[in-house]
């Protein structure tokens, strides 16, 4: 019995470092932003698009996903929010993702997603940048529980892929799709994540350097 104590000790360590080492790997691929790439630009019949390299969405509570009461029935998970530390960060600039000139091709479908990975994080029919009865992207995800609530989680601060389709009309099909955009653009959540060179729609971040 001994023997095998001894054995799985160092083989949980060697486990955990794999791990760490793995997730470094990652941060060290993703953490240094706007490395290789910046605004994705394009001329699309006389109208300018640009769709800037960064945006530092606000920074939401920590929520439980699932709470039960006593008998082991799910009850209302907003009461059971802990402070996010990073919400210091959280202003009204370059809060959600911003594409310039989009208001010229009303019919459009943006795809966000991971670089390399083809499930999409996110996808918005008619994008449009208003605020006003209509949804952006604000760098989180929403997924639906085991009880069939709905999660909304914050992504964190890395690298994401955008795909852009414009569209002739309401038919979102081949026949009609006019031009199509793709690139990458950077969350950034905190002073702390590494971005020279990237840019926001407005220059006044404090988080974009």
């Amino acid at each position: 019995m001994m023997k095998n104590i001894k054995f799985l000790i160092p083989v949980s360590l060697i486990l955990s470092l794999v791990v760490v080492m793995s997730n470094c790997k990652d941060e060290e691929k993703n953490c240094e932003c706007c490395v290789g790439f910046g605004n994705t630009e394009k001329v699309v019949n006389g109208n300018k698009l640009i769709i800037y390299s960064a945006f530092t969405p606000s920074n939401l509570k920590y929520c439980d996903s699932i709470v039960l009461d006593t008998n082991g029935i799910p009850i209302e998970t907003s009461k059971y929010c802990r402070p996010n530390p990073d919400s210091i960060y959280n202003d009204t600039i370059n809060e959600y993702f911003y594409i310039d000139g989009i208001e010229a091709f009303p019919e459009n479908d943006l795809i966000i997603r991971v670089p390399g990975d083809t499930t999409k994080i996110d996808r918005f029919v008619n994008y449009s940048n208003s605020t006003s009865g209509q949804r952006v992207f604000q760098g989180t995800r929403t997924d639906t529980t085991l009880y069939g609530s709905e999660r909304t989680r914050n992504l964190t601060s890395r690298k994401f892929e955008f795909v852009l389709q414009l569209y002739s009309s309401k038919d979102h099909i081949k026949a009609n799709r006019i031009d199509s955009l793709q690139g990458y653009f950077c969350i950034i959540r905190t002073s702390s994540f590494k971005n020279t060179g990237c840019q926001g729609k407005m220059t006044n971040d404090p988080l974009i350097k």
